[in-house]
């Protein structure tokens, strides 16, 4: 009876975490969805290709959740926001299926499990944007690399080069759907033939010959697809440009000055800073024993891959001119933080202590894990919004208006839509960067009645608006909705 019981705790807890995830962090449930959030959402509904193969107004973050949320949104009915909320979780939990493989304790699975569906607030768009979708792609060809070496390309052709191929066009939609994927992916087809190179035996020259073939065609193949979709986009950005000296150095000063921020608790977010001191000893205790770890051959290739990534990516961001500009978000480490945290999870899962030790280490990990979890719970709690009710809950009183449009601040427009594009048409105003379709620009005034919403853009409303080239005289008094301050205007027709 209890082996039985024990049968079912692992994916029991696995499906706590998974749903417990998806019901706080889901656009369809999180308190603190937003545009960027929406824009995803809006692009399920509206999908077209070519035009939409990257995020609207923008030439990166391929459009994979809006092209596989089709099925559930077109094929069986769904609403966009539960379409996209679907997909984008089922990607999420075969990503974490995939790392699972390379981890033997089950203890450990729903360790990351924790790690993975329930980061840090800072950290939380592992779950929100393309950084969780990007490492579950990469997680899917690690796991299928690791198939191939056990794999003789004479044995069974078929299946050995149908692998290889699902590998090569997996990469490429990495690479569609987060720029940041080239250096997985190179770095993963560099490694693999290094391991290739270094096992010498007849079968490994057959398959290196094979995986460096596919690994060169789908890197033609990959650039034209990635080229052509970039072409389309009606706006080039230059992610990319590294800063000066100047800009890259007060940039590890802003990074510094923050982890010092945490330690000395002098950010709104004591749980967090708790959870930075955790982690800290738990790095420092494991250092103490890593002479005992035992590593087979392919465990020491994926910790290897890992920690690379995790190098080359932290050395990129904090040289990146974008980051500088940008401040140094936190969200920018979110890579940094699932390639660290999967190589030490495969580090202390490979360590072989003794019963005490073995049991400190299990319930210190499981300690940090769930303070890094709950402080995004607390965060939303008791500092922003200071509440757990959905975003999607506190904006739906906008559907008892029927069929209008909308314009506001970019961060009250598109997310005011999402929660039903069909009925309600929004669009940021037009002295704002961020308008991102001008077709719905022209479906927001063909609606029979428009509203504006004021927050974080104007102190009241004005008796007229001047946007995109036409007037609007205002015809009503103000009123609260969704937490905004909202006003009907007419649309004066020439």
């Amino acid at each position: 009876m209890q082996k039985t019981n024990q049968k079912y705790l692992y994916p029991a807890l696995i499906s706590f975490l998974f749903l417990g995830s998806f019901y706080l962090f889901s656009s369809i449930r999180y308190p603190l969805l937003n545009s960027d959030n929406a824009v995803t959402v809006l692009m399920t509904h509206y999908f077209k290709i070519p035009n939409d193969l990257y995020f609207w107004g923008q030439d990166r973050l391929g459009s994979l959740i809006p092209l596989i949320g089709q099925i559930p949104n077109k094929l069986f009915g769904m609403s966009p926001i539960l379409s996209e909320s679907i997909t984008h979780y089922l990607i999420l939990l075969a990503g974490f299926l995939a790392f699972s493989t390379f981890i033997r304790s089950k203890f450990y699975k729903v360790i990351f499990a924790i790690i993975w569906f329930f980061p840090p607030m800072h950290l939380i768009d592992v779950t929100q944007f393309a950084f969780g979708i990007h490492y579950s792609l990469i997680a899917i060809v690690c796991y299928l690399i690791d198939k191939l070496n056990k794999e003789n390309s004479y044995d069974n052709p078929i299946r050995y080069y149908s692998i290889l191929t699902l590998c090569s066009l997996l990469l490429i939609v990495a690479v569609w759907v987060s720029d940041m994927a080239m250096v997985s992916a190179g770095l993963l087809i560099s490694i693999s033939i290094y391991y290739f190179i270094k096992n010498k035996n007849q079968v490994n020259s057959r398959n290196r010959n094979s995986f460096i073939i596919f690994s060169l065609f789908g890197s033609v193949v990959g650039y034209l697809f990635i080229s052509y979709a970039k072409s389309l986009s009606t706006m080039q950005n230059s992610y990319s440009t590294f800063g000066e000296i100047d800009m890259i150095m007060n940039s590890c000063s802003v990074f510094l000055t923050t982890i010092a921020n945490f330690l000395l608790f002098k950010t709104n977010e004591p749980v967090t800073s708790i959870y930075t001191y955790f982690v800290i000893t738990l790095i420092i205790a494991t250092f103490f024993v890593i002479r005992k770890i035992k590593l087979t051959d392919n465990s020491r290739k994926w910790i290897l891959y890992f920690f690379i990534e995790t190098i080359v990516l932290f050395c990129i961001i904090m040289a990146s001119k974008w980051t500088f500009l940008n401040n140094v978000p936190r969200r920018y480490f979110t890579c940094t933080y699932i390639t660290l945290s999967f190589a030490f999870i495969l580090i202390l899962d490979n360590l072989v202590l003794n019963a005490k030790q073995k049991q400190f280490f299990r319930t210190f990990t499981l300690i940090t894990v769930l303070i890094g979890g709950l402080s995004s719970i607390h965060y939303l709690k008791y500092v922003e919004p200071k509440s757990l009710v959905p975003m999607a809950k506190v904006l739906e009183d906008f559907q008892s208006l029927g069929k209008i449009g909308i314009i506001s601040e970019y961060w009250n427009s598109y997310v005011t839509s999402c929660i039903n594009p069909e009925l309600i048409k929004a669009t940021p105003h037009d002295q704002t960067y961020a308008v991102r379709s001008m077709e719905i620009v022209e479906e927001v005034f063909s609606q029979p009645n428009i509203y504006v919403i004021k927050d974080m853009w104007m102190d009241n409303f004005p008796d007229s608006l001047w946007q995109f080239n036409r007037t609007l005289i205002k015809a009503g008094d103000e009123f609260k909705m969704g937490d905004c301050f909202v006003c009907k205007y007419d649309l004066v027709k020439n």
